[in-house]
């Protein structure tokens, strides 16, 4: 047992240190996702769960978060390529699709949008509805694959083949 304070501490910083390392290992060795906000253009998106008795449904809005940021931010910017990007890889006729969106929902996104993530029923999928500040409201498909969330976007299988 030690008796000393000295070798208390230096025990205790020991641990600590070995702890710190894990923790910086595992964050720099971690995926992240493959997107990621810029600074331009600007958007205001408030995520939130659905009224739900599940406690999945507030886990997956803090998780599809980032994602819904990116869709409005590149639905906002205009290019169909760039908002393509956050489609799901193995979905074909994402930059077809993303035009579309632009088209439709481009001109709603300068403004605040709220998404409400419906309650989760199915693992590794989830639904959201955006509602624009206009009162136009749009329905997204969201897919994981590795812990990373993308829009089912174009055509394909919602699970990754």
């Amino acid at each position: 047992m030690l008796k000393t304070p000295v070798a208390k501490w230096l025990v205790a910083a020991l641990v600590a240190l070995c702890l710190g390392g894990g923790v910086l290992t595992w964050w720099l060795l971690r995926e992240p996702a493959p997107y990621a906000l810029r600074d331009t253009p600007e958007v205001k998106v408030t995520v939130r769960a659905a009224e739900s008795t599940y406690p999945e449904a507030e886990e997956v809005a803090r998780e599809v978060e980032l994602v819904l940021e990116v869709y409005v931010q590149r639905l906002r910017g205009g290019d169909a390529a760039d908002l393509a990007g956050v489609g799901a890889p193995w979905y074909t006729g994402r930059e077809e699709a993303a035009q579309r969106l632009i088209a439709e929902f481009g001109a709603h996104a300068d403004k605040p949008v709220e998404a409400v993530v419906a309650d989760p029923v199915v693992p590794g999928l989830a639904t959201v509805e955006l509602r624009f500040s206009d009162g136009r409201q749009q329905a997204l498909d969201l897919t994981r694959d590795d812990e990373v969330w993308w829009l089912s976007m174009g055509n394909g299988d919602p699970v990754k083949p």
